[in-house]
């Protein structure tokens, strides 16, 4: 089945994972395409069968770029979407404010941009497809 992934920003996740977790984010789990680039976002189970895990990256003239890495994680209270770009020299928390078992927001209103952070998992006849948004400052 063709799975392409419609973003204004990409990330990785690492998340709590039992069966449960796996039902309401699973549909993260695969390789998904950014629209009319050579982007991706590849996500997988980690090796501790607890969380999941993922890159972005760029593929441009056969070279391969990572250009983010997620973890999706969840502390006994909430789950947390943690990206580490090379811009900051941290990896920011999002903690998550509202998920189904097809979307999710994650929101830091102290981060300078992004302050929120949208994925949602659609399904249709033509294929699988992830909107997700990044938001902020008046920006999307």
């Amino acid at each position: 089945m063709k799975k392409s992934i419609l973003i204004s920003g990409l990330c990785m996740i690492l998340c709590h994972f039992s069966n449960a977790q796996q039902k309401e984010f699973g549909w993260l789990i695969g390789t998904w395409k950014l629209k009319d680039k050579n982007v991706f976002e590849s996500w997988k189970v980690a090796d501790d069968n607890k969380s999941l895990e993922g890159i972005s990256f760029r593929i441009k003239d056969g070279d391969t770029t990572v250009m983010e890495k997620i973890r999706f994680t969840y502390d006994g209270k909430s789950y947390h979407y943690i990206p580490d770009v090379p811009q900051n020299a941290t990896p920011v928390d999002f903690k998550l404010t509202q998920h189904t078992d097809q979307s999710f927001v994650a929101e830091n209103p102290q981060h300078d941009f992004p302050k929120l952070i949208r994925y949602k998992f659609i399904r249709r006849e033509s294929g699988e497809f992830i909107e997700a948004a990044i938001e902020g400052n008046g920006k999307v």
